[in-house]
This record gives structure tokens, sequence and C-alpha cells, in this order.
């Protein structure tokens, strides 16, 4: 929504899935997991998520081979950046520590059986699965805690568009020397 009001996005997600095209970041992987994460000498994942997820120290593992280099290809983008302000999207930014690397922090908030039902209708993950991830993600007591701004995401798109707009004006308006 940030990004249809012409403000830059980032989704760090989507620099994860990048990353595992890097030899170095895939080596590691392997080492790591096992070749079982490959199909066709590509990374495969959703095995990956699921060894990666099985336990916290695997959850560790991934996270100390992945977010290095994913902090590299951020730090390119952010150079790159002239607008005002820009959004930096991530589902762990704060259990990475990445929150440090932001000027503010946006929380969107939802209960979580409307998180769980959302995950479920876009992923290949199971029930299961997805509450496994979730239990590896802070709570929402810590996000709350972190938050500069919260959007309430429990009603329907139209008052999510409604809040993002209303915070896009104020961050326009208060954010003239941001720093990339």
């Amino acid at each position: 929504m940030f990004a249809d009001l012409g403000v830059p996005t980032l989704d760090l997600d989507k620099l994860g899935h990048a990353a595992l095209t890097h030899d170095d970041v895939k080596a590691k992987l392997i080492q790591a997991f096992g070749t079982s994460i490959l199909d066709s000498d590509k990374i495969q994942r959703s095995e990956l998520a699921k060894l990666a997820f099985a336990s916290q120290e695997n959850t560790h593992a991934l996270n100390q081979i992945m977010h290095p280099t994913i902090q590299q290809l951020e730090q390119l983008w952010r150079k790159k950046q002239t607008a005002p302000y820009a959004i930096i999207e991530a589902s762990v930014l704060i259990e990475s520590g990445g929150v440090e690397r932001m000027h503010g922090l946006i929380v969107v908030m939802c209960s979580q059986a409307i998180r769980e039902r959302r995950l479920i209708a876009r992923s290949t993950h199971n029930q299961e699965q997805i509450q496994t991830i979730i239990k590896r993600q802070c709570s929402d007591a810590q996000r709350l805690e972190f938050a500069d701004y919260v959007l309430d995401n429990e009603a329907d798109l139209q008052s999510l568009a409604a809040q993002v707009k209303a915070l896009h004006q104020k961050l326009s308006c208060t954010t003239e020397n941001t720093r990339y």
C-alpha cells in the first residue's frame, strides 16, 4: 500500500529469496542442512524452511547464514534512495536485530488466529508448520514495545489502506531530512 503511494519499498523476504542464488550462501546452506534442500541444483525453499524451523538451533543457523547477505543487499538498495522516507518490510526485523538499522518501526497487528488463517491461504505450509514459525518469532508485546507506529489489520483492506494513507501523510511531512 505504501508502494502504491509512491514510497520506495523493499521486501527483505524477497532479498532472502535472491540471496539463495548466491554461490557462497548456497554452499553454507548445503553444509548446514544437507543436499536434501536441493532440487536440480537449486535451493528448494519449502524443504529448507521445514528443516530450518524444526528447531531453534536450525533457525539460528539459517539466520547466521542469510542475514549478512540480506543486510548487504539492503545497504545497496538504501544508498540509491532519495525519497523523504522508504519502507523496509521484514517479518523478523526485531528478532534479527535489524530494528537497530531503522529510523522508525511500523508494526502491523492482527490476532494470531487471523495471522494463521492468512498465512495458510497464501503459503504451502500447513497449520502446524505455521504455528512453529510463529513460535520462533517475537511476541506481539515485543512488537508493540519496539513500535513507533501501529497499524491495525484486524478488519478489511479498506480500513488498513486508510491507516496507511494517514501515516504516509504524517511521515511525508515530518521526514524531510531522513538518512538512509
